[in-house]
């Protein structure tokens, strides 16, 4: 059956989304917790933005390249296995070799190199995986898939966090990484067994076009239909979210002055994600009657009030921060359950949709990248000129992204 016609049981959606449990445990506690525990050991405390800024910008090279890139070839890359699943397999173990190389890291210089590596290759498995969703999925149950993406999404960094944030506790953050690399691959293998049958249908590769001709009409999807708003809207949305989360731990640790700040910043994240684990779960299905935008508006607003609370008021009493982190968690599970739903909606072509999706994913990597180095940028200088102030500089520019992401997906025709 095509994906238009077959349905699919929640077994079946459950598995094909697995893989996006492993990727968010992998993503959250790298880049909001490990990283920042890391560098504060290896870095002068006045220098600690811009190095974190440095590292995370540098990645912003295979964020933005990659997905795409990959997406463009497994379009055409036909094998027995199909064009996704070897391509998710072989850069998933690939992958390890880099979270090793940041685990023993007892140099910045290290964990650059092992950060860059996984930027690398965790990138291109997300890349081909991002396209088996419109591959097999019916049209009809997007908002499903959609829900069950953010799900599994919300209780990867749920499980993620409280992972770090028990090792943490313990004085083994570290060993963070050896779990990470186990969870990848297990949760990798459901996924490749759920997308079963994509990619059997030879696609035939259109005439050579001169090389401009060919580049403007790669990234033409950015520029023109829904789609591109599409991505705009999900650029916003996850610089904003990506600059929250960077700067949680610093914040909670020169603001709130909290005694662990690596344990607190799991904590708090652990609230935002129990928070979010029901939106998410219900709100992929009843935007596929209500409409998907309203969500974003409604999510927008949430998260906004957060950022704003911790702008204007520098919060040091713990259970306010705490309830902040439930407000939080709100926001974040409405994005999340419409997300995808989103982009399967509105893409030009399903037949070669993993360049396309793949710039999708460009939307999500390359604000976790450049966002924080603007932060850590933003972060110094004004700590410069008056101390702790960076933090309401930073937490700001994150309210002008949440706002931003609610004017784009306004301008979508096609989807409610």
């Amino acid at each position: 059956m095509s994906p238009s016609s077959a349905t699919l049981g929640w077994a079946r959606h459950a598995a094909l989304a697995s893989l996006w449990f492993g990727f968010n445990f992998h993503w959250l506690p790298i880049g909001f917790v490990l990283i920042e525990s890391q560098l504060r050991d290896l870095v002068p405390h006045d220098s600690y933005g811009t190095y974190l800024g440095l590292m995370v910008g540098a990645g912003a090279i295979f964020a933005v390249g990659v997905p795409p890139l990959v997406g463009q070839l497994s379009d055409y890359f036909n094998t027995p296995w199909g064009r996704r699943r070897p391509i998710i397999f072989a850069c998933t173990l690939l992958n390890l070799v880099g979270l090793g190389l940041m685990m023993t890291a007892r140099s910045y210089n290290q964990l650059f190199v092992g950060y860059l590596w996984i930027q690398l290759f965790a990138n291109a498995a997300g890349a081909a995986y991002s396209a088996v969703i419109p591959d097999v999925v019916p049209d009809r149950e997007f908002g499903r898939a959609s829900g069950n993406l953010a799900v599994m999404n919300m209780l990867g960094g749920l499980a993620g966090v409280l992972t770090t944030s028990v090792l943490a506790g313990a004085n083994r953050l570290l060993w963070a990484y050896v779990v990470i690399g186990a969870v990848t691959v297990l949760t990798m293998i459901p996924a490749l067994v759920a997308s079963r049958g994509e990619g059997m249908t030879r696609v035939a590769r259109g005439p050579r076009r001169p090389l401009l001709v060919s580049a403007r009409k790669f990234v033409a999807p950015i520029w023109s239909g829904d789609f591109g708003w599409v991505i705009f809207t999900r650029l916003m949305a996850t610089a904003a979210i990506t600059i929250v989360a960077y700067f949680l731990s610093p914040f909670f640790h020169d603001i709130v002055r909290v005694d662990n700040a690596d344990q607190f910043t799991s904590n708090w994240l652990l609230i935002v994600f129990l928070a979010a684990i029901p939106f998410g779960l219900t709100g992929g299905l009843i935007s596929d009657r209500l409409g998907r935008k309203i969500f974003v508006y409604l999510s927008g607003a949430a998260q906004s009030l957060v950022a704003l609370v911790f702008v204007v008021f520098y919060p040091t009493q713990i259970p306010l921060v705490l309830a902040l982190g439930a407000v939080y968690g709100l926001g974040y599970g409405l994005y999340f359950a419409v997300d995808w739903a989103l982009a399967c909606d509105t893409l030009p072509d399903r037949s070669k949709s993993a360049k396309d999706m793949g710039l999708f994913h460009v939307a999500m990597t390359l604000p976790q990248t450049i966002a924080p180095a603007i932060g850590g940028l933003l972060l110094d200088y004004f700590n410069r000129i008056s101390p702790d102030s960076g933090y309401r500089a930073v937490f700001a520019s994150a309210i002008v992204f949440f706002g931003l992401g609610t004017v784009f997906v306004s301008r979508i025709k096609s989807v409610r």
